[in-house]
């Protein structure tokens, strides 16, 4: 083999191993920077990610009231309604008539028709009588 062959030969190993750690060194380079940007997103979304978990529990908290006043309103809204409704059957109670006193009304109604057929006969005789 002669010298220049040799040169050439160690010219392009030489060259290679520059390309190649060329290579390695831009992709290590490259993981470095990726890993820096996947370091910072990383942060950036768990920042964001607790600040929606803070936002979501409030607003939760503020729900979780509000459906216990709403809760609290139809309770008493219920009590209120019974308590009329109370009211309403105990006048119910005390003003109208009760089946026992019907029965007696009944007889007291038919006793004044008898009376009032006694009292139309009298006076058809007192009337027939002067005729």
């Amino acid at each position: 083999m002669d010298v220049g062959t040799g040169v050439a030969i160690a010219a392009f190993l030489l060259n290679a191993g520059l390309a190649i750690g060329a290579a390695v060194w831009a992709v290590g380079k490259i993981r470095t920077d990726n890993a820096e940007k996947i370091a910072e997103v990383r942060v950036s979304v768990d920042a964001k990610i607790l600040e929606i978990t803070d936002r979501f529990s409030r607003e939760q908290r503020a729900q979780d009231h509000n459906f216990g006043e709403v809760g609290a309103a139809m309770r008493q809204k219920i009590a209120d309604v019974e308590q009329e409704m109370h009211k309403i059957e105990i006048w119910g109670r005390d003003n109208y008539v009760q089946k026992g006193e019907l029965t007696a009304l009944r007889q007291d109604i038919k006793d004044w028709a008898a009376d009032i057929k006694k009292d139309l006969r009298d006076l058809d005789a007192k009337i027939d009588t002067k005729n």
